[in-house]
């Protein structure tokens, strides 16, 4: 559940709605906004329609902008229509109450806000008081728990279990409004999660235990601080547990209580272990830019690739460093600076469009590819992208490790655009794992395909931009993006 929906005209995105949901998330408010909460291949009606819906209340940003709109009128009309009480709030800016009169004269029983797009932050002070009264209001009348400020401080944690889980938490808020029995299957899920990162990280392990509680009892057992309180809720979420005690609840209501109630202490507590008991280990990692790696690099990238990776799809570092040596910006990796030693890396491949096509039907392997089906960043143009490998070491998987590489593709990628004018119109890549899948919903991709190998593409567009990237840098990269594609677009 969203605190706001905000409706208004994208022309107002730059001056007044981006700074306008900064202020307001700065004071803990949630806000559903299309930029943020719209992916690659979502339908942009059902999407703008759950969002309305999931919101406590709707801002409407009445400007000049906003009466041409396609949008808002649809908007209006979906938050008018909400079974519960309407809560809409009108915000005008640089128009009058006659100005509404003549296009939605059914506003105009309601509460005006007056702002001023040269001094934001009193009109947000205003909006925080009516929001807030709002929640009271709607506690009050339905009490439920959010996991919307849970899943920004897993964000916040900076490993890919703790990403997992932020999506995971998204995932499920979503389905509970659907299917409350899906929704808490849904949440063993996360409980699993959690379990499998708590035992991976036990000194002694086990091999021979491959259940979820008997790794539960193990990491019970050890001296990671695991609470009797926190050992039985998790306990209860796991499956088969989950079954044998939601099948005493004839109610969806009651099972739905229980779940969250089980899930709120374990999440509050297991938060409280990543970020307070410095179990992350300190930074210890440096980026191996392009032109950098030996053959020695791509010997150890393929021992990683073994371990993580299904056999078949693995390509052999003789073919993945003649990749290298034919355009060196297809590898980019991450060294320990205690070891020395490569512990994860990205493939990032300029691919032809016949390759482009064939990875996009799902008939294609790595180990197939040869520098006849790649380009080289020799000229000024646009590029389509094939991520053909995301690996980071098992023993290095909950660390910064990932965002760190990450964080440096993207950077590789705007020192190109602006630096070369090499612009990247289409990402596409392969899951072929779970873990896999896992990295490509942590790097904002969309599925696009389920391929007759037992694997997933996934795959955003830069050019017009749909890659949904939540990190600061990120965004840069996207509204670098977007204005090029508005300079650029007659092209597309």
């Amino acid at each position: 559940m969203f605190d706001a929906f905000i409706s208004h005209s994208s022309k107002d995105k730059e001056k007044i709605v981006y700074e306008l949901v900064q202020e307001l998330e700065k004071k803990n408010i949630d806000v559903w906004l299309d930029a943020a909460e719209i992916l690659a291949g979502d339908t942009i009606l059902d999407a703008v329609e759950k969002g309305v819906a999931t919101a406590l209340c709707t801002i409407l940003i009445i400007t000049p902008s906003f009466f041409k709109s396609f949008w808002t009128p649809v908007e209006i009309g979906l938050a008018l229509g909400k079974t519960n009480k309407n809560n809409l709030i009108p915000v005008l800016c640089d128009v009058s109450i006659e100005d509404v009169a003549q296009r939605f004269p059914t506003l105009l029983t309601l509460k005006f806000l007056k702002l001023d797009s040269n001094n934001i932050s009193i009109c947000v002070d205003e909006l925080y008081e009516n929001i807030i009264q709002i929640k009271k209001r709607y506690e009050k009348d339905f009490p439920t728990i959010s996991f919307q400020k849970v899943v920004k401080k897993f964000n916040s944690c900076d490993t890919p279990t703790a990403n997992t889980i932020s999506i995971l938490l998204s995932e499920y808020e979503q389905i509970v409004q659907i299917n409350v029995r899906a929704a808490v299957l849904h949440a063993s899920q996360i409980a699993i999660t959690i379990i499998d990162d708590l035992f991976m990280r036990l000194p002694i392990k086990g091999n021979s235990i491959d259940t979820t509680i008997g790794k539960l009892d193990l990491v019970k057992v050890s001296s990671i601080g695991l609470t009797e309180n926190i050992y039985e809720h998790l306990k209860l979420l796991s499956t088969p547990a989950l079954d044998t005690n939601m099948s005493l609840l004839t109610n969806d209501a009651d099972r739905k209580k229980l779940a969250e109630m089980s899930m709120t202490a374990v999440l509050d507590w297991y938060s409280k272990y990543l970020l307070h008991n410095k179990i992350i280990p300190q930074d210890k990692f440096e980026i191996v830019w392009p032109g950098e790696l030996s053959y020695q690099d791509f010997v150890t990238m393929y021992e990683i690739d073994q371990l993580v990776l299904r056999e078949d799809l693995i390509a052999p570092p003789h073919i993945t460093y003649a990749w290298y040596q034919y355009n060196n910006y297809t590898h980019i990796a991450i060294r320990s600076t205690v070891t020395q030693k490569v512990i994860g890396y990205f493939t990032v491949l300029p691919v032809t469009e016949q390759l482009y096509e064939d990875i996009q039907s799902g008939y294609f392997k790595d180990n197939d590819l040869s520098i006849d089906n790649l380009r080289k960043y020799d000229i000024p143009d646009f590029y389509k992208l094939y991520i053909a490998c995301v690996c980071i070491h098992p023993d290095y998987q909950n660390t910064s490790a990932f965002n760190k590489l990450y964080n440096a593709l993207l950077k590789m990628m705007m020192e190109l655009a602006c630096e070369r004018e090499i612009y990247i119109t289409n990402i596409i890549t392969e899951a072929s794992t779970l873990q896999g899948e896992k990295f490509c919903k942590i790097l904002g991709l969309k599925r696009l395909l389920n391929t007759e190998i037992n694997t997933k593409i996934y795959g955003a567009t830069l050019l017009p931009p749909s890659w949904q990237l939540k990190s600061s840098f990120g965004s840069k990269l996207i509204n670098y993006y977007r204005e090029k594609y508005e300079e650029l677009k007659d092209l597309f």
